[in-house]
């Protein structure tokens, strides 16, 4: 097994207490225990090779992954590793605020896909709103299913907004709503209790009583993100919405015009679709 040098950035010490640093943090050590599948299987939710497939699907969001960059919350290294892959890409941070992770999944999950080019990830335990990066330095940032935890989605994308270069791209992949979406809908989301099959397989008593909400989670509109953006001075270049090819994605189409392609992989993830936006930061 390849080592691999592990940094530390500042973290915001509250977040150690929240109910999803600690199931994260639990799952990531147990699921290391038994390897590269079970890390991809369970803490991931999609294999390597289909998070290259997603991100190809789009010439433009592909083609942006060129130079320097970052990984804000990059879990346990996948995204990172299969951008590095690229021989455009000359390295990459993947910053990780779940130490187990870091410590415990990067080391296998990182030198598994990318063998001697592991060096091009850099292995940071850190927080996504304090990036330890000079500002205007990087050319890509890219979020994969992690900003819709972010506490202040603005002060996250603000901070990816200082470290890139004028011009520079941030892509982002997660979840939205319809516009339509009314509030008593959002909150019945967060509300949801998690099943006892759930908490048994996160390595969680039984009988614990944890919602969606008490896990971090957070709902947004369409409209949502694009105010977002907006506001932390960055323009939308392009979007598409990748869904899992079942009834109910091919039924249901989204109220914001952006075009839906359809995958015969698994997704992971909540309602097993993702909305992707290829970001670029305002000139000033």
């Amino acid at each position: 097994m390849y080592s691999r040098k592990i940094e530390r950035w500042d973290i915001d010490s509250e977040y150690f207490q929240s109910e999803d640093y600690k199931l994260n943090n639990r799952v990531a050590l147990e699921v290391s225990k038994k390897g590269y599948q079970e890390i991809s299987r369970k803490y991931t939710l999609i294999e390597p090779d289909n998070i290259e497939k997603v991100f190809r699907i789009s010439d433009q969001v592909y083609s942006a992954f060129s130079g320097s960059g970052i990984d804000l919350g990059g879990g346990v290294g996948s995204v990172s590793s299969v951008i590095a892959r690229s021989d455009k890409v000359d390295n990459i941070t993947c910053v990780e605020i779940t130490e187990n992770c870091v410590t415990k999944c990067h080391p296998i999950i990182i030198p598994k896909i990318l063998n001697e080019k592991h060096v091009k990830v850099r292995s940071v335990i850190g927080d996504f709103n304090n990036l330890n990066i000079e500002s205007g330095s990087l050319d890509f940032a890219v979020a994969w299913d992690s900003i819709h935890h972010s506490n202040n989605v603005v002060r996250t994308l603000l901070e990816a907004n200082r470290v890139l270069k004028d011009r520079g791209h941030l892509i982002v992949v997660d979840r939205a709503h319809n516009n339509s979406t009314d509030d008593s809908e959002i909150e019945r989301m967060l509300n949801i209790q998690y099943s006892k099959e759930f908490l048994i397989e996160n390595y969680l008593p039984e009988d614990k009583v944890l919602t969606r909400r008490d896990n971090g989670e957070h709902e947004y509109r369409y409209q949502q993100w694009d105010d977002f953006f907006e506001l932390s001075g960055f323009i939308v270049k392009s979007s598409f919405i990748v869904k899992e090819s079942s009834s109910n994605n091919l039924l249901n189409k989204n109220d914001a015009g952006i075009n839906e392609e359809f995958v015969e992989f698994e997704l992971g993830g909540f309602e097993r679709k993702k909305v992707i936006y290829l970001l670029e930061k305002c000139e000033k």
